[in-house]
């Protein structure tokens, strides 16, 4: 599909602007960007728009109005001849959307040209990550050394992971002050969507992961440091990235024999299937994942995929 495009910023891509760059230029659409709480939610968004405005060469607020639905499906077919997640391209023309509806709002455009436009169709009833057995998850728990400091820090993040549900960007901002007692519990405190703090308690198992850790480390009285430290980094107040420990997680669990697939989301969706397996009301794991519906919570319950009880094992020939 062929579509005319505007061919003002044709010097400024040449200069090498990126789309980031022109994005900062548009006022409207920075407070847009500025509105949403949840920094996940910004990053996914800046980078959706960003690339939108790099593809369809806007400079500034006028060139919104420059954008028909036909743009949009231009830009959906060529997400998807890039190869694509059908999520993916559902969440980019929903931020592209949503920017629009905030220019409709403050008169910078007449409508919203994505309004019309068809998304493909994502499972909305449950998560696509695979989910864990529990012997599956001990191996993965167990995987790391236990005679390395490294060892020992990723046995700890694992824990972490798979006996909280934890999003993986409040594992990478945890601080040292964040594992204390309160009430007699030992608790993690995390930063949530929205801004907010979550306090978590946690049981023994994972206390001992993250005591053996500290005492390994050495820095457990320096409570303004990352909880978790990278080996060789001479700044001891950087955490983290989410990527090293996406890395991390995948290294382990091809260790152990398990998909390719496995993810921090799926330690999630197992914390969660777990807790629910051995009888935790679901109003009470909503709350422990920071779940803000419940019906969120219903789409990580894997208990509703058993192969077990499949018709297939039942016909023979």
């Amino acid at each position: 599909m062929n579509v005319m495009l505007p061919q003002k910023v044709a010097t400024q891509l040449a200069v090498g602007k990126s789309g980031a760059d022109l994005l900062a230029a548009v006022p409207e659409s920075s407070v847009w960007l500025a509105n949403f709480t949840s920094d996940r939610t910004r990053r996914t968004y800046r980078l959706a728009i960003s690339e939108f405005v790099t593809a369809m060469e806007i400079v500034d607020e006028n060139d919104w109005r420059t954008i028909r639905p036909a743009h949009a499906i231009a830009w959906r077919e060529a997400m998807h001849s890039q190869g694509m997640s059908k999520r993916t391209i559902h969440t980019r023309l929903s931020a592209l959307s949503s920017l629009f509806k905030h220019l409709c709002e403050k008169q910078v455009v007449r409508e919203n040209p994505v309004r019309g436009v068809k998304r493909p169709k994502v499972a909305t009833d449950q998560v696509a990550s695979v989910v864990l057995t529990r012997k599956q998850a001990l191996r993965l728990l167990q995987a790391p050394s236990k005679n390395t400091t490294r060892g020992l820090r990723d046995r700890a993040i694992l824990a972490t992971f798979l006996y909280t549900g934890v999003r993986i960007e409040s594992v990478c901002r945890l601080k040292v002050e964040d594992f204390f007692e309160d009430g007699g519990y030992m608790v993690l405190e995390f930063d949530v969507k929205g801004g907010r703090k979550k306090r978590v308690a946690i049981n023994q198992e994972h206390q001992a992961a993250l005591k053996r850790y500290l005492a390994a480390s050495g820095h457990g009285d320096r409570k303004a440091n990352p909880l978790f430290l990278g080996k060789r980094r001479k700044d001891k107040s950087a955490h983290l990235t989410q990527r090293f420990v996406r890395m991390m997680l995948k290294k382990y669990a091809r260790q152990v024999g398990l998909s390719e697939k496995v993810t921090p989301h799926s330690t999630r969706a197992t914390f969660i299937t777990e807790a629910l397996n051995a009888g935790v009301p679901i109003e009470q794991v909503q709350d422990t994942v920071d779940h803000k519906n419940i019906t969120t919570t219903k789409m990580y319950d894997k208990r509703r995929v058993s192969y077990r009880e499949s018709a297939t094992f039942r016909v023979h020939y």
